[in-house]
């Protein structure tokens, strides 16, 4: 019986066990005969590299990865999927005899649901996402590789790009990441593009207090993507946030997604149905997520 597991701290409200279990059973094989998933909780660096080398010996047969590991795991892996390689993030790995395999499914988790939810594709599309962590680049990433047209970036501290448009081979791109604060999300995500030859898509970030030109912005989009955690059920108000501000119009012909899965329907999902726009919610990107994170594991 192969054994897996999902790693990180904490791990004890993954859904990853359920969702494993689910998938593999559409698959035809049996929970707990053909396989096995378990919570696994690692605290440390230590304990990581040895659940690594555990890993590579086959005693598991591969894994999810949530946080704090996501980037850490990419130095252990023989061989990345390009949106991995494009985001330095993996959140799905599998071994094979003593090699490891990383991916990272959180853009084609979503982008899937878009596409089996609406029938819509983003290939050629004009895609806005909020928020510019983790979640956001792995998106960004997948996009890229999909072909969306353009994709516009809505977040914080962008003041020092004046509105870069950023193009296959920009010139410039390199000063624009000196003077950005390391580690902020926007560095981060530039850093990421520097790795991508952006595939003829076209990014540009936009400033979240802008927000005359994101009104402006969403009337040209095709799809709008909520990466950030506002409007999660967290006990500290965010459920009664939204990602935009509170008198945003939004076009009635847009796609609204939501990674947020809890609640069920966030404000941004209530807001966009309101204004009669087809909607994904956070929980179908979770779903498509575990979906293509089985297919990397099994």
């Amino acid at each position: 019986m192969k054994k897996y597991c999902v790693i990180g701290t904490p791990v004890g409200h993954s859904r990853s066990p359920e969702l494993f279990q689910r998938f593999i059973t559409e698959k035809g094989l049996r929970y707990g005969v053909d396989a096995v998933y378990l919570r696994n909780e690692i605290i440390d660096t230590t304990q990581l590299h040895s659940f690594v080398m555990k890993l590579k010996a086959g005693e598991w047969s591969g894994c999810n990865v949530t946080m704090p590991w996501k980037t850490e795991m990419v130095r252990y892996m023989d061989e990345l999927s390009e949106t991995a390689r494009l985001t330095g993030a993996v959140n799905t790995v599998s071994s094979k005899n003593g090699k490891l395999y990383g991916d990272s499914t959180d853009g084609k988790g979503m982008l899937n649901a878009i596409r089996e939810d609406t029938g819509t594709d983003v290939n050629g599309k004009n895609v806005v996402i909020i928020g510019c962590g983790g979640a956001a680049r792995s998106i960004l990433a997948e996009a890229i590789v999909r072909g969306a047209s353009e994709i516009k970036i809505i977040c914080r501290d962008v003041k020092t790009l004046h509105r870069v448009r950023i193009e296959r081979n920009p010139d410039g791109l390199s000063e624009y990441t000196e003077t950005l604060k390391d580690g902020s999300n926007v560095k981060l995500t530039l850093q990421m593009l520097l790795r991508s030859d952006l595939s003829g898509s076209k990014v540009m970030f936009v400033d979240d207090a802008e927000t005359e030109l994101i009104s402006a912005t969403l009337k040209g989009a095709d799809i709008l993507i909520n990466s950030t955690p506002l409007g999660m059920l967290d006990g500290r108000g965010n459920e009664e946030k939204l990602p935009l501000a509170q008198d945003t119009d939004i076009p009635s012909e847009l796609i609204v997604a939501d990674c947020v899965y809890n609640p069920d329907e966030t404000l941004l999902i209530k807001k966009a149905k309101e204004s009669g726009c087809k909607t994904v919610k956070g929980i179908r990107m979770l779903e498509e997520q575990a979906r293509c994170g089985v297919e990397v594991l099994i």
